[in-house]
């Protein structure tokens, strides 16, 4: 199990933090961006392995057709067609499953795995770390393709309003009319991608308050949340976005706050 549990934190940790927006956008046009991607897959690999060979866990032929294996399925997966002819969120989900049942799999096949619930020091560190990645990365990226097509844009209104006062001159009172050129703005979207930290912030937080088992200071987090939005909330459009987005949210950090429990 602590073959495969490191199998999969590196595939997180090279897929989410160490991949770049250039990356994800381009690997399946570009076979350089797709073999630098790749490479930081590699190099990882080549590290956990290398450690399972020396302690003696895997044989090193073993070691070499395992990590031969995933790096090639990763690197036709990513190359495929798939996020060219299926629209982003399900190709996400996905492309997503295919590489960590790929994993999976393939472990299985090279590796003799223990498939019961109790878990060793390092198999519980492992698997911390795996669904940490998967409530702030895996979820964030999934649930904001999901919603992307619903997402409200910043409208940005320019007119004109024609201002009344009094002025006087020489003691001789009078009205004068002035036209004067407005705008106004209602930042119904993100600023900067800024809501992309909250809601990884707020899934981190509530999957530890699950983990510690304080859920009752959930609601806190929400009631937070939701005073920062709280003039926005006046776009029903935005409100009906803010809520399945914070829903859906919620509900992925609270399963892998359960998750975690499992292994503790």
């Amino acid at each position: 199990m602590t073959v495969l549990l490191s199998l999969l934190f590196i595939h997180l940790l090279a897929d989410f933090p160490l991949q770049t927006k250039r990356m994800a956008t381009h690997k399946h046009r570009n076979r350089r961006i797709l073999f630098r991607h790749i490479a930081v897959h590699g190099i990882l690999m080549l590290f956990v392995l290398t450690f399972f060979v020396l302690r003696g866990t895997l044989p090193l032929e073993v070691a070499g057709l395992l990590g031969g294996s995933i790096l090639l399925f990763h690197a036709l997966l990513d190359a495929s067609p798939l996020k060219r002819r299926v629209q982003q969120a399900p190709a996400y989900w996905i492309d997503q499953a295919l590489h960590i049942g790929a994993i999976i799999a393939l472990t299985w096949i090279f590796v003799p795995l223990d498939w019961s619930l109790t878990f060793s020091r390092p198999e519980q560190v492992l698997w911390i770390l795996c669904f940490s990645l998967v409530t702030t990365e895996l979820l964030g990226h999934g649930i904001a393709l999901m919603l992307a097509p619903f997402a409200p844009r910043l409208i940005e209104a320019h007119f004109e309003r024609k201002v009344t006062r009094k002025e006087q001159l020489d003691g001789v009172s009078r009205t004068v009319t002035h036209e004067v050129e407005d705008s106004a703005r209602s930042y119904t979207t993100e600023l900067n991608g800024i809501g992309r930290y909250i809601g990884l912030v707020e899934r981190a937080i509530i999957t530890l308050l699950v983990v510690t088992n304080a859920t009752g200071a959930i609601g806190f987090v929400i009631a937070l949340k939701a005073l920062a939005r709280f003039k926005q909330f006046e776009d029903r459009r935005f409100a009906e976005y803010y809520i399945i987005g914070s829903l859906l949210s919620i509900l992925g950090a609270i399963l892998c706050g359960l998750a975690i429990r499992v292994a503790l």
